[in-house]
């Protein structure tokens, strides 16, 4: 049999029990690693699902800025149409109160001062709505 002296034994035990702290600490390292991968998936997952929605937010986006653009230019057409029809109300206005003064023996200089109409147009209302005086 071999003998051991003391120091020896002290060694070994020593060195046994490094190699148990060693893989211990091994394990509960590959333990750490093993659940940071599946950290490291549940994050790439929930990138690529964030991903996806970013995209579908900018296609929406494209989408909806487009018909704001159709809304806006109709709103512009709209406007362009009120103030056209609001224009032409108000020389229908002037000519039908100009008919009316006419009718009623109104003169051209009268129908100019106080309607603002021009000379020609006034001379023009007087011509075709004027009183035809018995010949």
């Amino acid at each position: 049999m071999i003998m051991l002296d003391t120091i020896e034994i002290d060694w070994l035990v020593l060195a046994a029990a490094a190699s148990v702290v060693v893989v211990g600490l091994l394990l509960a390292l590959m333990f750490l690693l093993a659940r940071q991968q599946a950290r490291l998936v549940q994050a790439q997952k929930q990138i690529e699902s964030l991903s996806a929605n970013l995209a579908a937010l900018c296609a929406g986006a494209a989408g909806a800025d487009k018909r704001i653009n159709r809304l806006e230019q109709h709103s512009r057409d709209l406007r362009s149409r009120q103030d056209s029809l609001a224009s032409q109300g108000r020389d229908e206005g002037a000519y039908g109160e100009a008919i009316q003064m006419v009718r009623q023996g109104a003169t051209v200089s009268r129908l100019v001062e106080e309607l603002d109409l021009g000379r020609n147009e006034a001379e023009l209302i007087v011509m075709l709505h004027g009183m035809k005086k018995a010949g």
